[in-house]
């Protein structure tokens, strides 16, 4: 009876340590998703030019694209009245929230001038949603706020898998009141501990570190007559989004600890029988017989074991990952605001020189001109990567291909670049044969894949550096090459070189400007066209990137 007892405590515990593991990835990667989409309005709403003509209207439009949670997005404007928003069909355009009672969050970062998320309310259409409040100032007088609406069910659709086991998932507020309950056992807004009543044990402890924020696995006992008839595990782990507190926990009933061990004890009950049986018919094989099943088992609860510590390592290497994901992702929020922040206070001093400049000479109001146009470009180029992103990793981007001339996009790119290429005097070589077939290729995304490829290669190069374009047949594809002798990459760096939100220099002081999402953008306009790219590298020597794209037709059946 010990070893039976200790065989399941040990089992037990590798069980509740991989549900832990599971519900903290998933608490992440809730977590991540939700501070994400606030990060999107707080970019926009930090801006130094003040509130646009349109009120945000075509900012909100971007950021719902990119965002793909939002169920509206809306901006207030400082007198309390909705201005603008985005779908139009679920806006109150002209809505004053002082008029109509429902100020209050308003008013409370106007008072702070912090993010403000809401609990759960109930929608006009009958489903609850979180309300994210983020204040707009300009210098320091407040402007307005922007409002967006997550609703619960489509959290719930993303994160949420229904299951036919006994398992469940539960997510509770700072006050231990119920947000999700997987059996649908509650009512909005009633406390998880009162579910059960007074036939329960253990739970209120659970509950009250879930409350305070802590990660763990607890047991609970479901009680009649005051004698327990089942017994429930419980692994929990905190939500931290802005104001809000959550704690997301996976319930399981013992039983499933069980479940994973009686097909060992199947098999030893099967032992027994069959020994016993041919103890009787046919002894002199009883020895031979035992020592097969024994080795079986063997193989069988060490494969038992090895199952549980790959998914262990698994959920690990998951849950680094994440982590690794939400600092990249803070450093490139930082780069993002930082890009858009330096072109428009250049436009900002150009605009304020030639408003107060009665005198202005035609030369100078040009130039003046000039700087607002390059920081418009600019800026226009900064959303144009994120849109491209977007569109990447949704899958929704479209190629129109024809047969391009790789030699003609070459030069059209550098004609793109000749301003970039001249400060820095660099010597661009391109040796690439006449007789080069075409590729079948969409011919604006082939000239995009060149600019950022020897933009890249100039920015990490030295002056008087040289930079060379090849190309060459190599079977039913072209194989194209762009090389500096630069300053190169370790094995580290170029083995994340082509990841979304990687950059080798990603300090606020970096030498070299630009958001890190072009090597990003061109991997996926290569891959989405069934072509291939890498990247070789060695420091202080330079970088070559190759990449392949298939022949015209025409070419291929010649």
């Amino acid at each position: 009876m010990k070893t039976n007892i200790e065989v399941r405590s040990v089992v037990e515990e590798q069980y509740q340590n991989q549900q832990l593991l599971l519900t903290r990835h998933i608490a992440g990667t809730i977590e991540q998703t939700l501070n994400e989409r606030v990060s999107l309005l707080e970019v926009i709403a930090k801006t130094d030019s003040g509130v646009p003509e349109d009120n945000f209207k075509s900012d909100i439009k971007s950021v719902y694209d990119i965002a793909g949670l939002f169920y509206v997005v809306e901006y207030v404007a400082e007198n309390g009245t909705i201005v603008s928003g985005y779908p139009e069909e679920y806006v109150p355009l002209g809505l004053n929230l002082h008029e109509n009672d429902v100020s209050y969050a308003f008013e409370h970062v106007n008072d702070t001038g912090d993010v403000y998320i809401t609990d759960p309310l109930k929608l006009m259409e009958g489903n609850y949603g979180s309300f994210i409040w983020v204040p707009v100032y300009e210098g320091d007088i407040f402007r307005g706020a922007f409002i967006a609406i997550i609703k619960e069910s489509d959290l719930k659709d993303r994160y949420v898998v229904e299951s036919n086991s006994s398992s469940y998932a539960y997510l509770i507020d700072e006050r231990g009141r119920i947000l999700y309950e997987g059996n649908q056992n509650y009512e909005r807004g009633a406390l998880y501990v009162d579910i059960f009543g007074s036939n329960v044990s253990g739970l209120q402890e659970i509950i009250a570190e879930q409350i305070n924020g802590s990660e763990g696995n607890g047991k609970y006992f479901l009680l009649e007559n005051e004698t327990i008839y089942e017994e429930k595990l419980v692994s929990y782990s905190p939500i931290n989004w802005y104001n809000q507190k959550w704690s997301l926990a996976l319930t399981s009933p013992s039983s499933e600890v069980d479940r994973l061990i009686v097909s060992v004890y199947l098999k030893l009950f099967i032992v027994a029988a069959v020994s016993a049986l041919f103890i009787v018919f046919v002894s002199s094989f009883v020895v031979i017989i035992l020592f097969n099943w024994s080795k079986s088992l063997e193989k069988e609860v060490g494969e038992k074991t090895q199952e549980l510590k790959e998914s262990n390592e698994s959920l690990r290497a998951a849950n680094t990952k994440l982590k690794e994901l939400d600092r990249l992702k803070t450093e490139f929020l930082s780069i993002v605001s930082h890009e858009l922040k330096t072109p428009l206070t250049a436009m900002r001093t150009s605009s304020e020189f030639l408003r107060e400049s009665d005198e202005c000479s035609i030369p100078v109001r040009r130039q003046m001109l000039d700087i607002i146009i390059r920081n418009i470009d600019r800026q226009s180029r900064m959303v144009d990567d994120l849109l491209d992103v977007s569109r990447i990793e949704s899958n929704r981007m479209k190629y129109h291909k024809e047969h391009v001339n790789v030699v003609e996009a070459v030069h059209t790119s550098l004609e793109m670049l000749s301003t970039v290429l001249k400060e820095k005097n660099m010597n661009v070589l391109v040796e690439i044969p006449d007789s080069l077939p075409s590729v079948y290729t969409d011919r604006d995304k082939l000239v995009q894949v060149f600019i950022n490829l020897l933009n890249n290669a100039v920015k990490f190069s030295k002056k008087n550096g040289t930079v060379r374009v090849s190309a060459q047949e190599d079977d039913d594809f072209i194989e194209i090459s762009v090389s500096d002798n630069g300053i190169g990459m370790s094995g580290e760096e170029f083995e994340k070189v082509f990841d979304k939100f990687y950059q080798i220099d990603s300090t606020s002081t970096r030498k070299v400007g630009g958001s890190g999402l072009g090597l990003s953008i061109v991997k996926g306009i290569i891959e989405g066209q069934g072509g291939t790219i890498s990247v070789t590298s060695e420091q202080d020597k330079g970088s070559t990137f190759v990449f392949t794209l298939k022949k015209s037709m025409d070419e291929i059946d010649g």
